[in-house]
């Protein structure tokens, strides 16, 4: 867990959302947290078994009381670390439900519910219904998951994960436990107006705000913002409540920085590093052979967090480790647990200031953890980074790219523009135009930036550097070239019928030609699989290819040395 401390009498516990849900929310808890302390109130927060940074595998739950003792452990833990005689709890979607179950097992002075999950088995049927709707996306059934379990968005839980949230008190019937508390208010909610009337009934003192920003909140991991109107309103309702007085005759025992955890065949610490310990990481060690001196780091994706899409960060360094590699899973400077470099703005993704902070973590693994031969591994904008600090930094021996999109990015080329915020198939953009829903204005445009794209591709030998697309190749052959004089392995790794195959195509020509002038890379196309690799099947594919890259790439340096 993380703990934010300060040295007043109301500490507070943050339960987080789950999934995906989990994956927009967690920079907004980490400010929340800091501003807690802030204000003088210590506040922990942690992840669930089989969620975040924790040891279990998600799959593998086999009790259906895990949670539930999670709870009551964090609980207990902030007990210890603060001097706080109340507690308040503090949950968002899933995690407002779980706040109320555990006001039933320990004493808790006030509950903030930020749009909460009114009932665990409704809730359940709500994430499966969004994720049928975003099967043609991230291919992947609710079903997906392992027996009886659940999926979605790449997220798992077990049959008996399953059956621990179906359990769950429905918050309507929530007894008063507890006598406060904050309602955040999805805007036109039906549900949460009914639970606010219920929590009333059962002679629960009930504030209630709304949460207007909801919406945009948890639509995107990219595309969220943190909803400060919203998070203002609960520290109002904090210091109107439960000021935070000091309590300066409590003794709170040291902290600890660095938080070590044990699995089957790894062993990991969660560190800070970098300039006044600015980054967070996550470092994997093997356990089960001698350690190597070979350690892979995963970049983030987009501004998901160390954990990863579907929490595939987190089991994949797990399963390199159990093979005998090391691996660093970090937040990058603006991402999850780690602040933006001073100066720097949002977004961050396809920023070549993302360089940096792979320097960071290079001279930490090179400085705490002896390693000697670096792979960079990153999806997405993540692999954007582990391409171009391969050839910046000429202590990366490898470089992994998934689902790159681009090999190179123009100064002040607006990337986000490429990223839509709904997803239609062919068909559907079809059948608007032929309805006439998307306007003339948008037509003409879309026609004006192909013709344009097309014309500065055929005359970019004449055009030279004023030409996008001769300075695009001009860049991209550049860095291809660094890397294949160095003799640094380069694996493209491409989900069938990803869009930056098409990137990849429009420089490399014909049947990909001039890749042929680069031994060094090699190029692999994965079926069934998305941009994200949700789907188990395609994520275990995934898997086993980079363990099979890192072994060659592993013995061909062997063979250098020797010779």
């Amino acid at each position: 867990g993380m703990y934010h401390a300060a040295s007043g009498d109301t500490a507070v516990l943050l339960i987080s959302p789950w999934g995906f849900e989990e994956l927009c929310s967690r920079v907004t808890y980490r400010v929340l947290g800091e501003r807690f302390a802030a204000l003088g109130y210590p506040c922990l927060r942690f992840d669930l078994p089989g969620t975040g940074h924790s040891t279990l595998l998600s799959s593998e739950i086999d009790d259906d009381g895990a949670w539930r003792r999670a709870l009551c452990a964090a609980y207990d833990q902030l007990r210890s670390l603060s001097p706080a005689r109340k507690i308040i709890v503090v949950g968002q979607g899933l995690g407002g439900l779980l706040a109320a179950e555990l006001a039933q097992k320990r004493s808790v002075d006030g509950l903030v519910l930020l749009a909460p999950a009114s009932q665990g088995r409704g809730h359940l049927r709500e994430i499966a219904a969004w994720t049928a709707m975003t099967k043609g996306e991230f291919k992947v059934s609710s079903t997906d998951g392992p027996p009886g379990g659940f999926m979605s968005a790449g997220f798992v839980l077990s049959a008996a994960t399953v059956n621990e949230i179906r359990q769950l008190t429905p918050l309507g019937s929530l007894p008063a436990v507890v006598p406060r508390v904050l309602l955040a208010r999805r805007p036109d909610s039906a549900a949460d107006a009914r639970l606010a009337e219920e929590l009333f009934t059962n002679g629960i003192a009930v504030d209630c705000t709304d949460f207007a920003d909801h919406a945009d909140y948890v639509y995107s991991p990219i595309f969220s913002a943190i909803p400060t109107n919203t998070l203002e309103k609960v520290l109002s309702w904090m210091e109107a409540h439960f000021p935070a007085t000091a309590d300066c005759s409590a003794v709170t025992p040291p902290l600890q920085t660095t938080a070590h955890l044990q699995g089957d065949g790894y062993a990991e610490e969660l560190v800070r590093f970098g300039p006044s310990d600015m980054f967070f990481g996550a470092f994997t060690a093997p356990t089960r052979a001698a350690p190597g001196k070979t350690a892979v780091l995963i970049l983030n994706t987009g501004v998901d967090h160390s954990v990863g899409w579907g929490r595939y960060s987190v089991d994949l360094a797990r399963v390199l480790a159990q093979h005998g590699f090391a691996a660093m899973r970090i937040d990058q400077a603006g991402i999850g647990e780690t602040p933006l470099w001073p100066g720097q703005e949002q977004p961050v993704m396809y920023s070549l200031r993302a360089n940096d902070d792979v320097r960071c973590a290079i001279d930490w693994m090179e400085t705490e953890a002896g390693i000697e031969r670096f792979v960079l591994l990153g999806r997405c904008s993540g692999g954007y980074p582990a391409f171009v600090s391969a050839v910046l930094d000429s202590r990366v021996a490898a470089s992994v790219v998934i689902n790159l999109q681009k090999l190179h990015w123009e100064p002040g080329e607006d990337f986000m523009k490429m990223i839509p915020r709904v997803i239609l198939t062919r068909e559907q953009q079809i059948e608007r135009l032929l309805k006439g829903q998307i306007p003339l204005a948008t037509i003409l445009r879309k026609l004006w930036a192909l013709s344009s794209t097309r014309v500065d591709r055929v005359l970019a030998p004449v055009l030279g550097n004023r030409s996008r697309h001769y300075r695009f190749g001009k860049a991209v052959e550049g860095r291809l070239q660094a890397l294949t004089v160095r003799n640094v392995p380069l694996l493209l790794l491409y989900s069938a019928g990803d869009l930056g195959l098409n990137f990849l195509a429009d420089w490399a020509g014909k049947g990909l030609a001039k890749l042929s002038a680069h031994p060094n890379v090699e190029l692999q196309v994965v079926e069934g699989a998305d941009h994200n690799l949700s789907p188990m099947p395609a994520r275990a594919e995934v898997t086993e290819r980079i363990l099979e890259f890192l072994r060659r790439s592993n013995a061909e340096d062997s063979k250098e040395l020797s010779s």
